[in-house]
C-alpha cells in the first residue's frame, strides 16, 4: 500500500525575478536546479534496500509488476544513474519510510550549489514560479499536498516539535523524580523512627 501509494508529483522552480538595491527590477528566468540524490538516510540506502541480483534490472524484475497506480515499472524510476534505480531509487526509498503521524513532510529534493552556481549560498530574495506536474491523486487519499522551502543545520530542520518533546518530557521526569525522593524520605523516618 505505501509503495503503491507513492509521490510522483513533479516540481519545476523557476526564478523570475529579483530586486536590486536601487530597486531596479532584473528579470532573471532562471530554472533552478534541484538534485534528488544524498536525500536518504544512509542506512537506507544500500543497506536496507537492495535491487535484487541479476545481470540487469529488467531481466531482474522479470516476472513481477508494478503497483497498480505506478505509470513506470521499478527498474524505470532514474535508467540514466543505475546507482539510483528500482529499490534503490532514493525519492522511493524516502518515501518508503513510515511516517509516525498521518501529518507529515518528505523530502523532494535538494537546491544544489554545485547545479545552481549563481545562488551565492541558497536562494535570494525575490520573485519565483513553481510549476507543478500534477500525477498524485490527493483526493482519491483524502490528503492535501503542500511544496516547503526549508534550510536546515547541522541539527537538521527547523522543526522545533522533538526539541519541544524532550523538554516537557525532561522536567516531567524531574518533577517526578522530586516526588519519589520526598516518598522515601518520609518513608525512611517513618521506618526508622527519626
Amino acid at each position: 500500500l505505501i509503495a503503491n501509494s507513492m509521490f510522483n508529483d513533479t516540481f519545476q522552480l523557476t526564478w523570475v525575478s529579483k530586486t536590486d538595491s536601487d530597486g531596479t527590477v532584473i528579470e532573471m528566468n532562471k530554472e533552478i536546479n534541484f538534485t534528488r540524490e544524498g536525500i536518504t538516510w544512509p542506512s537506507d540506502h544500500g543497506i536496507k534496500f537492495r535491487n535484487p541480483m541479476g545481470a540487469d534490472l529488467v531481466s531482474a524484475f522479470n516476472g513481477t509488476t508494478k503497483p497498480p497506480d505506478w505509470r513506470k515499472y521499478a527498474y524505470e524510476l532514474d535508467p540514466q544513474n543505475p546507482s539510483n534505480n528500482a529499490f534503490l531509487n532514493e525519492p522511493f526509498i524516502v518515501w518508503m519510510r513510515v511516517a509516525a503521524f498521518p501529518t507529515f513532510r518528505k523530502l523532494y529534493g535538494r537546491v544544489s550549489l554545485e547545479l545552481n552556481p549563481e545562488l551565492d549560498g541558497g536562494l535570494e530574495e525575490g520573485k519565483y514560479r513553481l510549476t507543478i506536474d500534477y500525477n498524485y491523486p490527493v483526493l482519491y487519499y483524502h490528503s492535501k499536498k503542500f511544496f516547503v522551502l526549508s534550510s536546515t543545520s547541522i541539527f537538521g530542520g527547523r522543526n522545533l516539535m522533538l526539541g519541544v518533546v524532550y523538554l516537557v518530557v525532561g522536567i516531567l521526569l524531574l518533577l517526578l523524580a522530586t516526588v519519589f525522593a520526598c516518598v522515601v524520605k518520609k518513608d525512611l523516618k517513618s521506618c526508622f523512627g527519626s
